[in-house]
């Protein structure tokens, strides 16, 4: 199992559109990186930091695949790259991608 993550940083100017995401955004990356071997996607809504106050991210995405090589070609492909620009329908902060190993 490979791992993406992607994280929506939450600043003071930033906005994010949960129903455009949720609704046109997370259909699209299912149809573009299912046909790399993407097993699930989940979300993470931020609600708030452990003193109570605002989260650090609007959202938390984890993407898994069943292997790097996959993971790597989904986001490179031409409909990974249409994915990632969808990114300006629903926030104008740039999302933080990482690949990541499980460690356990």
């Amino acid at each position: 199992m490979y791992i993406v993550t992607i994280t929506y940083p939450k600043t003071a100017d930033a906005t994010f559109d949960f129903g455009y995401f949720r609704h046109t955004h997370l259909p699209a990356v299912g149809n573009a990186f299912s046909p790399f071997g993407l097993g699930y996607a989940s979300v993470l809504r931020g609600q708030e930091s452990l003193d109570g106050g605002d989260p650090a991210y609007f959202a938390i995405s984890i993407l898994s695949f069943a292997s790097e090589e996959g993971a790597r070609n989904a986001i490179k492909s031409d409909a990974g790259l249409e994915v990632l620009a969808d990114a300006a329908n629903f926030t104008n902060v740039a999302p933080v991608m990482q690949f990541n190993t499980s460690v356990g």
